[in-house]
């Protein structure tokens, strides 16, 4: 009988530790990205889609298990070691924290917004035009559900299956989309979604007026990507991030996007630190570890080939009770070192363009003297020249007089 029972209580704590072992496993890297078939039996990523199509939106070589992380460039056209990609079809509530990623219209739209020949691009709608309230500020791309990372990895679930619906079909790979074309390489995420917007296909479309029209006021400043033809931006958002965190907004795709306003307004209002620290240099420039050390490693800076910022990802913690996205957190060093774009770019100072101003420089304490102390230093040079000539003209005439 004891014998019965000892045995008894020895498969209870080991089934609570393979449990917990098993959701540590299924968070963390870099253990995750490397899956081997034990990982990939507890975490149900069996035959899962594992690759770079997540990041580029474009179609891509898959690899699952091992044979990723033993294959090497350029037939997986990434080490594993530098990975940076998302899992689709991967389970609803997997997930360890929240990126509330936020976006500068001035890099990234054009003046004057055109329906026709900037439809896919989902950042610009005619409310990021100049002028309009939302135009020169972070406004909202999305909010991610994120695993934790470690070593040089950062890793999502995307276009997940959830408890009433499966999106993955949403994902390129989806074959919804009937077009002849859909399968050529040129053929991106963003073309399949215009064409399932296009064609009507309804398991992977929004009803905007339902969704966006209640939060239209606030969508125009903080949102304006999201107020663009055919609801085109909150589609892709809802399919592939809100998908991963259904459940927790309870399946609700208004909850999602009131929760996601509620989070940009409260992290970019006066006070916050990204409106201290990037709001109020619009126009500037700013060293980047000044930037990064002022935001307390809350934030992952992006920027384009000219070292002007892009985008802003900040991390966010899920409560461990709700799952609700609360409060910032520091990001994890892995998601710091594969997705800063500005320091790949080796840039030392982030600008922060502004489309009607010419950009200033100025900033952070090692930063250059400002204009007028080099207007100054400018003067002083000329006068100092002028007396450096002076004195040459006087000890010529000198060695002139001497000489006769």
């Amino acid at each position: 009988m004891h014998n019965h029972l000892f045995i008894l209580f020895c498969w209870t704590i080991f089934y609570f530790t393979r449990f917990h072992c098993v959701e540590i496993q299924c968070l963390d890297g870099p253990n995750f990205w490397c899956l081997n078939d034990t990982t990939e039996s507890l975490c149900n990523f069996t035959n899962k889609t594992v690759g770079l199509c997540g990041y580029s939106n474009k179609h891509c070589q898959i690899k699952t298990g091992d044979s990723f992380c033993k294959s090497l460039p350029p037939a997986q056209q990434q080490s594993p070691f530098e990975y940076n990609g998302g899992i689709t079809g991967a389970d609803d509530d997997l997930f360890s924290y929240y990126i509330l990623s936020l976006y500068w219209p001035p890099s990234s739209c054009p003046k004057k917004y055109n329906e026709t020949v900037d439809l896919l691009r989902y950042f610009c709608s005619p409310y990021t035009d100049v002028g309009q309230p939302g135009s020169e500020r972070l406004v909202l791309h999305g909010v991610w559900p994120t695993f934790s990372t470690k070593g040089n990895y950062q890793g999502w679930p995307q276009f997940c299956t959830a408890t009433k619906v499966d999106w993955s079909k949403c994902h390129i790979d989806g074959n919804l989309c009937p077009w002849t074309n859909s399968t050529s390489k040129d053929f991106t995420q963003g073309d399949y979604e215009n064409c399932l917007s296009l064609e009507n296909i309804q398991e992977c479309l929004v009803n905007g007026s339902n969704i966006l029209v209640p939060e239209q006021e606030r969508l125009k400043v903080l949102a304006p990507g999201y107020l663009g033809k055919r609801n085109l931006f909150i589609n892709h958002e809802w399919t592939k991030h809100g998908s991963c965190c259904s459940s927790i907004f309870g399946n609700n795709i208004s909850n999602y996007l009131t929760h996601m306003l509620d989070l940009i307004d409260k992290f970019t209002r006066p006070g916050s630190l990204t409106y201290e620290y990037i709001q109020r240099y619009a126009g500037e420039k700013i060293g980047l570890d000044y930037l990064v050390t002022m935001l307390n490693q809350t934030a992952i800076i992006n920027c384009n080939s000219k070292c002007e910022l892009e985008e802003v990802w900040m991390c966010v913690h899920r409560d461990d009770d709700s799952g609700i996205p609360d409060r910032l957190i520091s990001c994890p060093l892995g998601a710091r070192n594969v997705s800063d774009s500005c320091r790949h770019a080796r840039c030392e100072y982030v600008f922060i363009p502004l489309r009607n101003q010419t950009r200033q420089i100025i900033l952070d304490d090692n930063n250059f003297p400002s204009i007028s102390i080099q207007i100054l230093l400018f003067i002083f040079l000329l006068i100092l020249l002028k007396y450096i000539l002076v004195l040459c003209a006087s000890g010529y005439e000198f060695l002139k007089i001497t000489s006769q």
